[in-house]
């Protein structure tokens, strides 16, 4: 089981990386990472992250910005320190795919440690970041969920096509 410390986390270059063979079982997925990620780069939309283990490219992830709107009983702990507001700010997991030979050996795990790692040295960089986002496909809701993500109670997110959720990168439990 491949570990983030075990992960190449890189840039994707077509040129050296075997995006075309990449196969993570799942049509939307694969098409975007061969078809899609480049323009949303090229617009500053969306950065997607290749994980490389032993040279195979066995994952990705593509992170933006986001903010999340919390029910009230969500927020409680905020009103606690005299702050009023109902969107917080969050890095969304926009992507997250990990290659057929490799799934349910830790790679998606180590993609999440990932993303946090990178909320978290947003803050380092003075941008404010409490939440990782996610909207997620039907199919990945209990990857989720053992990884410490809950449902979004907040009305704007009920009636959504791919459940949004959240984990908080300060009281959330650890990943892996």
């Amino acid at each position: 089981m491949p570990t983030l410390d075990e992960l190449e986390i890189v840039p994707p270059d077509p040129a050296r990386h075997p995006i075309g063979e990449f196969d993570c079982g799942h049509a939307d997925l694969n098409d975007f990472i061969k078809n899609d990620y480049a323009r949303q780069s090229d617009q500053r939309l969306a950065y997607t992250k290749l994980a490389l283990y032993q040279g195979n490219l066995v994952g990705y992830v593509t992170l933006l910005s986001d903010s999340i709107a919390l029910h009230e009983s969500e927020r409680a702990w905020l009103w606690e320190k005299n702050l009023r507001v109902i969107h917080v700010a969050a890095l969304k997991i926009g992507r997250l795919g990990t290659d057929n030979k490799y799934k349910r050996q830790g790679v998606g795990t180590a993609l999440m440690k990932y993303a946090v790692g990178v909320a978290f040295r947003m803050n380092e960089m003075g941008v404010g970041c409490r939440f990782l986002t996610v909207d997620s496909d039907k199919d990945a809701v209990s990857f989720y969920q053992k990884t410490g993500f809950i449902f979004s109670q907040h009305r704007e997110y009920k009636k959504k096509d791919f459940p949004n959720m959240h984990y908080d990168i300060i009281t959330g439990p650890p990943i892996g």
